[in-house]
């Protein structure tokens, strides 16, 4: 279902009585709930259990390097002025840090601008696209990208490697492991047509994703990652959730809110909260691995000549 922050929240405190069906929601207790609401989002995406999906992740090998920084972060903002029809920010005060293909976002950037080139010495920075305005100088914000540039997985659950020859992908499964397990790789930098395992330590502000054997070649990485519960930046802005979100969401959010609001978080209350998160945890929850064997592991002894053929009994 498509609903709002708005709509959330509104749910939320109807829910613990604090505001009555048709009320609009006040500015001051907007703020301070929509906070609370991206606090618990972000808590959520922290817990497997209440993840609904898996993103595939499709990137490129760079041949002979075996590590990764992995994200895309805010690094701030710079000055500078952004001119109608052409693609070069000019009187720019280039940030130190700032590198290539990073984002930028600002009156008359156009959304999806990334980052070309920049030069400090002519205060200029030029983007991919060309400016829609000339809105004077203003502060301008831009992102600092990993050599993967997607958002920083919180986990990685799965991976492999396709090598695509004469029209056709061939896929090779890419074990992910614990650090542990990678510590004790004695030579990390072997080389191979692609790799075998993969550790990712989800350190901050970019994560880094380590391989072993070392990818000789650029082969297509397939990297599977949690869904990050996306925080919602304003009231109206629409989020899609699957079946049984919304309610979660609204009864667990009521939840966090009443002792705020001076609401009595009643017995009845726990109980429904309760049942619309078990719910979705049951939904998310991963099924154990049942393990699988030949058949014949387990045939009972024979009763014919045919053990004459296999070197005796078993």
């Amino acid at each position: 279902m498509t609903t709002t922050a708005n709509d959330l929240i509104l749910g939320a405190l109807r829910f613990i009585n604090v505001y009555a069906p048709g009320e609009s929601l006040d500015s001051a207790d907007a703020d301070d709930a929509l906070e609370t609401l991206n606090d618990l989002l972000d808590s959520w995406s922290t817990d497997e259990a209440s993840i609904y999906g898996s993103v595939e992740n499709i990137l490129t090998f760079t041949p002979g390097q075996y590590q990764y920084t992995i994200g895309n972060y805010d690094a701030g903002t710079f000055a500078g002025q952004v001119v109608a029809g052409s693609a070069t920010i000019i009187n720019a005060t280039v940030p130190a840090d700032m590198i290539a293909n990073g984002d930028l976002t600002g009156a008359g950037i156009p959304a999806g601008t990334s980052i070309v080139s920049f030069n400090a010495g002519l205060n200029t920075v030029t983007m991919s696209a060309l400016g829609t305005l000339s809105p004077g100088l203003q502060q301008i914000s831009y992102t600092i990208p990993g050599d993967f540039k997607i958002d920083r997985p919180l986990r990685v659950t799965n991976s492999f490697t396709r090598i695509n020859t004469a029209g056709s992908g061939l896929d090779y499964p890419i074990e992910i492991i614990s650090q542990e397990r990678y510590i004790e790789i004695g030579f990390k930098a072997i080389s191979a047509p692609w790799p075998i395992v993969a550790w990712y330590n989800p350190t901050m502000p970019l994560g880094n994703l380590y391989f072993y054997q070392n990818p000789s070649g650029g082969g297509e990485l397939h990297l599977f990652t949690d869904t990050i519960l996306t925080n919602l930046a304003t009231l109206t802005q629409e989020v899609v959730l699957p079946q049984g979100y919304a309610r979660m969401i609204k009864r667990m959010l009521g939840r966090e809110l009443a002792p705020e609001f001076g609401a009595i978080w009643t017995p009845q209350m726990e109980k429904l909260s309760k049942e619309a998160y078990d719910y979705v945890r049951s939904l998310n929850q991963v099924p154990v691995p049942v393990a699988k064997y030949d058949s014949e592991i387990i045939t009972n002894s024979r009763t014919d000549a045919g053990w004459i053929l296999r070197g005796g009994f078993y």
